[in-house]
């Protein structure tokens, strides 16, 4: 499949390539089985308020392999967590300015999620991304979607990974930061 991939990667123009690896597919987690991904999407759903459409795992979970161009296509495995693009304008202006107006806070929050704030300072928030693995805790809904994680996380096949949520204000922002890291992992296959 990775081969697939890269034949892809160099053939492919890289929005449909983000469509048909990232985007539209059933992930590799669920073993082709598009049923019990809507169920689970169904699932997560209704814990967290946002509609199951707008749930997209991506990351190792959703191909089989990490399309980090610093990861070197690693394998999905037992020790892979789940990574999801969840599309809601909603919970990204939420957290956008729970973020804004940290104010005195900010110096109270841990290094880890001061470093995370900053992060979107400088960049996450220019393409639309909230990213929440360390800074979930301190988000207005924080507390309601950690329990539904760990909840999910029980559920087959995610068997006890960790789920790592990723807030985009719209499916175009989840589109363009899709593109630009697989344009990037192009210009690194094409350097070598």
């Amino acid at each position: 499949m990775k081969d697939k991939f890269l034949y892809d990667l160099i053939d492919l123009p890289i929005s449909f390539l983000a469509s048909k690896w990232i985007l539209e597919r059933t992930p590799f987690a669920f073993d082709e089985d598009s049923e019990s991904y809507l169920k689970w999407k169904e699932m997560l759903s209704d814990k967290i308020q946002v509609d199951g459409s707008a749930i997209v795992f991506t990351g190792s979970s959703g191909c089989g392999f990490s399309l980090n161009p610093y990861k070197n296509f690693k394998e999905f495995n037992e020790e892979s967590d789940i990574d999801i693009a969840l599309i809601s304008d909603h919970h990204f202006d939420i957290a956008w300015h729970s973020l804004r107006n940290l104010g005195s806070k900010y110096y109270s929050i841990t290094p880890k999620q001061r470093t995370s704030v900053d992060d979107h300072v400088n960049r996450l928030i220019y393409y639309g991304t909230i990213a929440t693995d360390k800074i979930l805790p301190i988000l207005p809904f924080g507390k309601e979607w950690t329990i539904a994680l760990n909840e999910m996380s029980k559920e087959k096949p995610v068997n006890g990974r960790i789920i790592n949520i990723r807030i985009y204000k719209d499916f175009k922002s989840l589109r363009d930061y899709q593109t630009n890291n697989l344009e990037k992992l192009r210009q690194k296959l094409l350097e070598e």
